[in-house]
């Protein structure tokens, strides 16, 4: 969280995404013991949008005024918090919580943020009283839901229909439908290949309605950067077409690797910027669909699935991000360093002539490939991108 949207949050009433506590949950205080703070958090997990929620501390509530926590000896850090929750029968999975500290009006505020998760309703599945609960009792099963600015009483749990939007929300009947095929893509185990027909494609099992199609399309691009890990460099370019209901959601170029072998997702294009120079690098993106259906390709163990040692050298020459804006901080922190990053990554002599060698024995004579341009460009490119992982490795945030 920055400064900045905590600000904005203590300017706005409370609703289902934030909630104003002027102090630390304290032993003994009434309701303000382990008991709530367990029932608040799994509050905020069980809500039926799909956005980080916040607990913030140090703000009195109606007011908004800042009185800090500077104070309490009840605070937790994001270690304690998880550790104490790593002890409860939690189901389905424990909620990912941090603790942010912000200093604000020469006060200390602190921030719990509550990842979002689709993995709702969040129970717990053996009852949980005594010492530190205070004289309250959270029973298993009860489940605790958020409403604009309201939570579920800690004698009640969730009713009905509220139930079933949680339920909608973990089978991603609430999403967009090219939210809900991410979803899907991520159940690997439910997919089939499948041919037949002149049609080649993977087909959800549980809702048959989501099909992947691979279609074939032209390309004079006959070999890449990424495609020089393989064996045989050469690649052949097709189309999946996700589709539901055969309406095409969205379509996703792959190509055939290492002589036809296995497919993969083509990644995308990093880049890393100095007043008009770019250096360029082949990345991946986490949360993006274009990864999703690269996970799904590589845990299928269909015939288009890439076996371990040709898996391992493709993403040996892929960056992998979490996400856009982590690639887009790491690339502002790499562009520091420009001028290092591409003096060591120009292409020597020797290996210049080792990859053209390569191609040479993959492509067709005439290639644009074959062209000295082109191959110290695509081993640039290569070299780049080994140099971005080994920065990620050693800098992990």
């Amino acid at each position: 969280m920055e400064k900045e949207e905590l600000l904005k949050l203590i300017a706005t009433k409370e609703d289902d995404r934030h909630d104003f506590k002027e102090q630390w949950y304290e032993p003994g205080q009434g309701n303000s013991d382990k008991a709530e703070m367990l029932k608040d958090i799994f509050s905020f997990v069980n809500t039926v949008h799909n956005e980080y929620c916040y607990l913030i501390f140090g703000i009195a509530d109606g007011t908004h005024e800042v009185v800090g926590v500077e104070n309490s000896k009840h605070r937790y850090n994001t270690q304690q918090i998880t550790d104490w929750l790593s002890k409860l029968p939690i189901e389905p999975e424990i909620p990912e919580i941090r603790i942010d500290t912000f200093h604000i009006q020469e006060h200390e505020v602190d921030v719990m943020v509550i990842q979002n998760t689709d993995n709702v309703p969040v129970f717990l599945s053996d009852e949980q009283k005594g010492k530190g609960f205070g004289k309250h009792s959270i029973h298993p099963g009860q489940v605790f839901t958020r409403r604009e600015d309201t939570n579920t009483p800690i004698s009640r749990t969730a009713n009905y229909n509220q139930l079933v939007e949680l339920f909608k929300k973990h089978l991603g009947l609430n999403l967009p439908i090219k939210g809900r095929f991410k979803k899907v893509l991520k159940d690997w185990k439910n997919w089939n290949y499948y041919e037949h027909t002149g049609e080649v494609g993977l087909q959800y099992e549980i809702d048959p309605a989501f099909k992947i199609v691979f279609v074939e399309k032209s390309s004079n691009i006959k070999a890449d950067t990424f495609s020089l890990s393989q064996i045989r460099a050469d690649i052949d370019w097709e189309d999946a077409l996700l589709t539901h209901n055969n309406n095409t959601i969205k379509e996703i170029s792959v190509v055939n690797l290492d002589g036809g072998r296995f497919k993969a997702v083509v990644p995308d294009k990093g880049t890393i910027s100095y007043f008009g120079e770019n250096l360029f690098y082949d990345c991946y993106r986490g949360n993006s669909l274009k990864y999703h259906l690269e996970e799904l390709i590589n845990n299928l163990h269909s015939p288009i699935s890439p076996d371990r040692g040709s898996f391992e050298k493709l993403m040996g020459a892929i960056v992998l991000y979490r996400n856009a804006d982590y690639q887009h901080e790491v690339e502002r922190g790499l562009e520091k360093i420009w001028k290092s990053i591409d003096a060591s990554t120009n292409p020597s002599s020797e290996e210049i002539d080792m990859y053209r060698h390569k191609l040479e024995s993959d492509l067709p004579s005439g290639s644009d490939e074959l062209s000295d341009v082109a191959v110290q460009n695509m081993v640039k490119q290569m070299k780049t991108t080994k140099y971005v992982k080994t920065f990620l490795t050693q800098n992990q945030t």
